[in-house]
């Protein structure tokens, strides 16, 4: 078993490689011990052409180990959480990859509210490595049932419909990107009163229009179709339906920093002013924004995992993160981009202003990402010697996530990626100009780091 498959908070690799039906099964039988072979588990998939075979050896690992799982079969990620949440389970599951190429595929584990492990799958991960299996008695193996994916969606749906609704029908077109929101995004948005039209609306999971990441770069058949039909504004999501991007009506992407400003200000309305959760990474305008509406900031490590976190302990109003996940606590704690749509479009139906007017209103700083070669075995020293090397500066550091140096102007975040032999800078200034200082001082010191490591 390879334990690079094993992510801070899911397991991913690439399917009849290092991703096998055996290894699937030892997951699930090292999941099943962490639950003491005790309880339901409910397990959810993404439309990917192996997740059918990954949920089977998944399940048969649960159930050697004596849980019961009731399986939602092909639904939104949201979908399963919810059902997750209110049912009576132990924990929860959904298989997928997210947004990464078709022949990968993976798992993650959800507790009992439908938000994600965090120390706990450490815990489960170094089982499965070591093989410390529980394998129950034969007569206490554990059982599958089934929910019919209609009647999940549709108790999501009724629950979601319940507390939102719209004053006019606002044009809206959605890009399914051939994933697990074939059927409920669109069934909600035209429940709920919207003008709903939809692309790349069946499930494949071959993913044949357009990666699966939602971004700038992969939008564009929803860019330029959200100008040609008028649509007030579009959406694209990923696979499993964890994240999605908005377009306004001139056809551009928002940057999630701006949708989730928008979102604040309605619930602050409405509400009163809270905390609003973003990650390291987030643009500086959530901070400027949100202050300006009585609201504070709290920042924390990238991974919608620790993003939940950090809701819980601050009772947050709001979370976003840069990848495109938007969490709206007031109806849970997991994040939900069909009801982060539902939203947009709720507010979008109560106002005046266009989408684009309303983003145009807020700044926008530049921005650059860069990324640097650095061997995986040396990555982490350069990341110390990176520290070592700001702190001679005498810049304060924020070490919440990799080392992220604020100035009154600008900010730069240095990371390990977990995945590929690299040190990743983010990078935002409020000029052109001064951009480029802090793109030169992020290389120096890397390069400085780097030679010392």
């Amino acid at each position: 078993m390879d334990k690079d498959i094993f992510r801070a908070y899911d397991v991913r690799g690439i399917v009849n490689q290092d991703l096998t039906s055996d290894v699937v099964a030892r997951i699930g039988m090292a999941f099943g011990t962490y639950l003491e072979g005790k309880g339901r588990v409910l397990i959810g998939r993404d439309a990917r052409t192996s997740s059918e075979m990954v949920e089977a050896a998944f399940v048969s690992g649960l159930a050697s180990a004596g849980v019961d799982v009731v399986s939602t079969g092909l639904v939104p990620i949201p979908v399963a959480n919810f059902m997750t949440l209110k049912g009576d389970y132990s924990a929860g599951s959904y298989v997928t990859a997210s947004h990464n190429p078709p022949e990968y595929n993976g798992v993650r584990l959800r507790r009992s509210d439908g938000t994600g492990y965090t120390v706990e799958n450490e815990v489960v991960w170094k089982t499965a490595l070591e093989g410390r299996h529980r394998l129950a008695a034969w007569e206490d193996i554990g059982g599958l049932s089934r929910i019919d994916e209609k009647e999940a969606v549709s108790e999501y749906k009724d629950f979601l419909l319940e507390r939102i609704t719209m004053k006019r029908p606002v044009k809206t077109l959605l890009d399914i990107g051939n994933g697990a929101a074939h059927y409920a995004a669109p069934l909600i948005l035209k429940e709920a009163g919207a003008d709903v039209s939809t692309i790349n609306g069946e499930p494949d999971g071959r993913f044949p229009n357009r990666p699966s990441e939602p971004n700038d770069k992969t939008l564009g058949a929803l860019k330029k179709r959200v100008v040609e039909i008028g649509a007030e504004f579009g959406v694209g999501y990923d696979g499993d339906c964890d994240r999605a991007m908005s377009v306004d009506d001139l056809g551009r992407t928002v940057p999630t920093e701006k949708i989730g400003v928008l979102l604040a200000r309605d619930i602050i309305e409405r509400k009163g002013p809270g905390v609003v959760v973003a990650n390291v990474s987030c643009s500086m305008i959530v901070e400027e924004e949100i202050e300006k509406l009585g609201g504070t900031v709290k920042r924390v490590r990238v991974g919608d995992v620790f993003v939940a976190e950090e809701i819980k302990e601050h009772n947050a109003i709001l979370a976003i993160e840069t990848s495109a996940h938007i969490f709206m606590p007031e109806f849970y704690v997991f994040d939900d981009p069909i009801l982060a749509t539902l939203q947009i479009a709720r507010i979008l139906s109560e106002k005046e202003e266009r989408l684009s007017e309303i983003v145009d209103a807020m700044p926008s700083y530049p921005y650059v990402e860069i990324n640097f070669a650095c061997p995986d075995n040396v990555k982490f020293r350069v990341m110390d010697e990176i520290v070592s090397e700001f702190g001679g500066l005498g810049v304060e550091l924020d070490l919440t996530d990799g080392v992220k140096v604020n100035y009154s102007d600008g900010w730069i975040l240095l990371r390990p990626s977990n995945t590929s032999p690299k040190i990743r800078a983010a990078i935002e200034a409020k000029t052109p100009a001064r951009l480029e200082e802090l793109k030169k001082i992020a290389t120096d010191v890397f390069e400085k780091s780097k030679g010392r490591a």
